[in-house]
This record gives structure tokens, sequence and C-alpha cells, in this order.
């Protein structure tokens, strides 16, 4: 492995604070059961993360749904006066997919408002609630003013631009539409929720099986294959409060840092990442 691999590499730390927002926006569940697991993100499990990142001293991303700035604006400060950056994650965790052009306006502004009302600021990064996109969203990420996304999937270690018009028809070849300024920080490899929390709705179950030892060494290694193969690339974790917060679980995360500091790479926040991109590209 050589110096230079590491040198260029990098790490991203990144959490979606859904708290109530999930289970109410997204599933429409509201009993006090799915709220009280909406709390244990918000007061239990945030604050045990960010002890975390402080013992380290590293920073991170975090995407916040509105709902949850209105309803914890005591532990979203922290994160704030933390040194963490804040990113867009919708109002009420809501679908992109689901929504018409003007429902998705107000979802983006309904979440600009709350970020600003509570912790004054204007967040430069978005991540789907859903991890999914309609087909304006990205036009619209660059209307808002946003300079990345991170909700895709085209690559594990490498960031690229959106893009704005595809044309995907099962009767004609692909047209794929045209770039715009608007950095792609893809999900890539490590995601947490749907192996490590139990859901089970009416068609949706997450059984919540995982063997989390396993799955943090997966992660460890997604980390050394970055810096042994792929220069200049950024990897980029993505966990919840709700599923990562728990002590073994949160084990995994810690073991992560550590391993990226033995590689001695480096921890950026997405929009110093994203920023960095842009000055090569």
């Amino acid at each position: 492995m050589s110096d230079s691999h590491v040198r260029d590499a990098s790490v991203c730390l990144s959490f979606d604070l859904d708290a109530i927002s999930f289970w109410v926006g997204m599933l429409g569940l509201s009993s006090p059961t799915y709220i009280s697991r909406g709390e244990f993100a918000a007061t239990v499990a945030t604050p045990r993360i960010l002890d975390l990142l402080d013992r380290e001293g590293v920073k991170s991303t975090w995407f916040i749904p509105g709902m949850d700035a209105d309803a914890y604006p005591d532990i979203c400060k922290r994160i704030r006066d933390s040194g963490h950056e804040i990113g867009h994650h919708g109002y009420a965790h809501e679908v992109p997919t689901n929504l018409e052009e003007p429902a998705e306006r107000r979802m983006i502004e309904r979440g600009l408002e709350a970020l600003d009302r509570v912790l004054g600021v204007t967040p430069t990064g978005y991540r789907s609630p859903a991890a999914d996109l309609s087909p304006k969203t990205t036009e619209l990420l660059v209307e808002y003013g946003f300079s990345y996304d991170s909700s895709l999937w085209g690559s594990d270690y490498g960031m690229y631009r959106c893009r704005a018009a595809d044309v995907i028809d099962t009767e004609n070849p692909v047209q794929f539409g045209r770039e715009l300024d608007l950095v792609e920080i893809p999900l890539g490899t490590i995601i947490d929720f749907v192996l490590l929390e139990f859901v089970m709705t009416p068609g949706l179950l997450l059984p919540a099986n995982t063997d989390i030892v396993a799955l943090g060494q997966r992660w460890i290694d997604d980390l050394d294959f970055m810096t042994e193969h792929v220069p200049g690339g950024t990897l980029t974790g993505v966990w919840h409060p709700a599923a990562i917060g728990r002590a073994s679980k949160l084990r995994t995360v810690e073991n992560f840092i550590h391993r990226a500091k033995e590689l001695d790479l480096p921890f950026k926040t997405m929009s110093e990442a994203a920023d960095d991109w842009k000055a090569d590209h």
C-alpha cells in the first residue's frame, strides 16, 4: 500500500437523525411504542454518538429532518455547537418519489425553514429521506442552492456530478440527461438501518438479525480496500442513531474510526469533501 493512496483518500462519517419523523412521516405509525423509538434515537443514542465523536476528536455530518429539529432543538443545537455539519433530510421524512413537484418543493422549503428557525443553519447538502429521488429532485436542489446530494449509489468510493432529465423507456435506448453543478457523494457500502433495526409493518419486514461483529469487520474491510486500491477515494459511513446507538452496535463505529486513524486517513465533513472534489474537477 503506497502512502500516497492513504494521503489522498478520506472518510466521511454521516448520521441520519430519523427520530419521530421516520415513524410518523414515512410509515404512518404514531402509537406510543413508535414515538418512544424516535425518542431513543434523539435523547439517548444521539448524545451517546456525540460523546464518542468528541472523545475521538472527529467531525461528521448530520442529516436532520425538520420535524425532528422542531421536536428536539436542544440535541440538534448540541450537534451544531460541537462543530458537526448539518444537512437537509426532508421535513417529515417524506418519500420524494411519492410527491408531485409542488409538494416536493414544499418539503424542501419546510426543511430549510425548520433548520434556519431552530439552528440558524442553511444547509448545503441534501440526503433523501428514502434514499431515492424524484425525476425533478436534482434540478430542485440546484434551484434551492444545494452544492451536493448524498442519496444515490453510482459509486462506492468516488464522487460525480448529478444529472437531470434522464429518459428511461423500455421501448427506446436510454438517454442520459445533462450534468448539473451538483456533486453526488454516493451512499457507498456502509448502511445500518435496514440490517440492524427491527421493523414490521404491512409490506415491510426488517428482521434485524445481522451479525454485528461481522458487519463491523466488513466496514473495516471496505476501508482497507479503499486505501489499497482507490487513490483519492472517499468512503462515506451512513448511520442512524436509532440503529447504531446501542452499545455493541456503536462499538462498530468506534472500531471503524480507530482503523481509519491507523491508516492516517483524514476525516472530512461532507461539504468539505464535496468542495475538495469540485476543486479537482
